[in-house]
Parts: C-alpha cells; structure tokens; sequence
C-alpha cells in the first residue's frame, strides 16, 4: 500500500508586503508552488490513495484565487490518478466556527475528493482493502470523541486525523 499525506498547505496566506512582478503576494506565491509541486510529485509517486490533513487553506473564507488554484490542483490529481480515492480532512484554520457556515471543502466532493468537513467519517476502499478513518478538527473537539481503533477487515486501516490543541486529542 502506497500513501501519500499532505498536510498544512495553508493555500491562500498572505504575508508580508512584498509582491511578484504580477501583483500577487509573495508568501502566497510561494505557498501555492510548493504545493503545485507537491502535487507533481504525488503525481510521479502514483500512490494507491492520497490524503490531505488539514488546513488545505490558511482561513474559512479563502480567496477565489486560492479555491481556482485548489481545485485545479485536485482536479489534476483525479485525472492523473483515476483509481486512487482522495481524501480531505478540515483543519482548524479552514473549518468555520458557525455550522450554518458551511465549509468551502465540499465543494471538492464534486471532483470525487471525499470530504471529512465536520465529524469523523470511516472511507472504506474494498478494492484496496483499505479504511481511512478521518478525524477533522471539530471531531477532536467534541464531548463524543471518535473511536481511535480499527474497525472493519480491511487490511490497511489508517487513522488521519488534524488535532493540534494540546489536552484535546482523542484517549482511546
């Protein structure tokens, strides 16, 4: 089994005040090459699965520069791996503090990327005999954590989770 993980993009930060010679800021500039790049090199992995954990973008509402580049990213990796499920889990930075929010994530669902926006979702991938368990950050938080343990007879069980607020991580 051949996994690539992504984690922490952060598409769409600003820093700073310098600018390329097209206006665009640089930090974000960068950001978004390296990520291109890392896309091209998950590409040239030809892994069996890919996933992306957490804070795909640096805030709830990116740019709409930031969500074109993202989608375009993605919608790369689905025509270059067709067979291979790809899976985003929300961070803190791109989750929104309101449910009626609703989180821009989804809307990679219509590439066919599986989305854990809010709770924690078991993918099953039979013909990879393999289960994604993915724990998004609202999940760390709430009162009814996930169960940590494998679950199912999947051969490859993976746990991919975004948890960073120290005292909060799931016990199981």
């Amino acid at each position: 089994m051949r996994l690539a993980h992504l984690a922490d993009p952060h598409l769409g930060v600003r820093q700073f005040h310098r600018q390329t010679p097209s206006g665009i800021n640089q930090r974000e500039a960068d950001v978004a090459r390296a990520f291109r790049l890392a896309v091209d090199g998950v590409i040239s992995a030809r892994p069996d699965a890919v996933v992306v954990v957490g804070d795909l973008f640096h805030s709830v509402r990116p740019t709409n520069a930031a969500i074109v580049f993202a989608f375009k990213q993605f919608q790369r990796l689905r025509e270059a791996l067709p067979r291979a499920p790809v899976v985003i889990i929300a961070g803190n930075h791109d989750t929104p503090r309101s449910a009626e929010t609703g989180s821009i994530l989804r809307l990679f669902e219509e590439l066919g990327v599986d989305v854990a926006a809010d709770e924690a979702r078991r993918f099953e991938y039979p013909e990879l005999d393999l289960s994604i368990l993915a724990v998004p950050h609202t999940a760390v938080l709430d009162a009814e954590r996930p169960s940590l343990r494998p679950d199912g007879s999947a051969r490859h069980q993976v746990l991919a989770l975004h948890g960073e607020i120290e005292g909060k991580l799931p016990t199981d």
